[in-house]
């Protein structure tokens, strides 16, 4: 990576961290106060962490949308190369995934330190109770592949147009379901979920797999793209 891709990293980086000094304690204010006040079943059995990963995914599409719109013009009107911007923005992108996830992990666990009754039905994931790692790793994954999918809807539209944007939507629905299937998570299924499809879901290492797959494509497309988009000059 060049020193400009560098530079791009830390200063969308902290722009992005602005958002989510923003995001992350509206979510956990929001999950605490259904969890003692409304008592909602579904929500007494899912950790923090569950919770504020189901949000995420869509906290990071936003952001990969606006990536694309705002960020990529902008940065290259000023001179910024768009292998540096994509390199940037990549790796900003990853840094923004690991701290959400990680923040919210550590708050999870020490909330599960304090052993209350209230958060005895708690299960940390669907991948079992003690399964911090799996359940860390899994989660960053998927996140960073919502961040793709919204980088390339939003190029898509930058790119190609209304035409291009809606094709660019359908191929982010493909990848999204693709994803879902090999993970029992309750995240959206936007294709998937149309049907009634009784597949199992693999091992987690085969799911593992699986989805950094699906990431190393997307980000493969999403490069390619970002290599043939002109800028419009306003």
């Amino acid at each position: 990576m060049n020193e400009m891709g560098k530079k791009i990293a830390v200063d969308l980086y902290s722009v992005q961290m602005k958002w989510v000094a923003w995001y992350l304690p509206i979510v956990y204010v929001f999950y605490f106060s259904v969890f003692w006040f409304l008592n909602e079943p579904e929500i007494r059995t899912m950790s923090l962490l569950t919770f504020t990963f189901q949000t995420a995914t869509i906290f990071l599409l936003v952001c990969g949308i606006l990536s694309s719109l705002a960020f990529l013009p902008m940065y290259v009107k000023h001179g910024v190369t768009r292998k540096s911007y994509f390199q940037g923005a990549f790796l900003s992108s990853i840094g923004l995934v690991i701290t959400i996830i990680g923040i919210t992990a550590i708050l999870t666990w020490v909330i599960s330190l304090f052993k209350m009754n209230v958060f005895t039905e708690v299960v940390l994931s669907t991948l079992g109770i003690n399964s911090w790692l799996l359940t860390i790793i899994s989660y960053i994954i998927v996140v960073m592949i919502y961040f793709l999918v919204g980088w390339l809807v939003g190029l898509g539209f930058y790119r190609y147009g209304g035409s291009g944007g809606f094709v660019s939507i359908v191929v982010a629905f493909v990848i999204v379901s693709l994803s879902d299937l090999l993970w029992a998570f309750s995240i959206p299924k936007p294709i998937m979920g149309l049907f009634n499809l009784d597949i199992p879901v693999p091992h987690v290492s085969i799911a593992i797999v699986g989805s950094i797959i699906i990431a190393a494509i997307s980000t493969i497309l999403v490069h390619k793209i970002v290599k043939e988009t002109p800028i419009k000059i306003a």
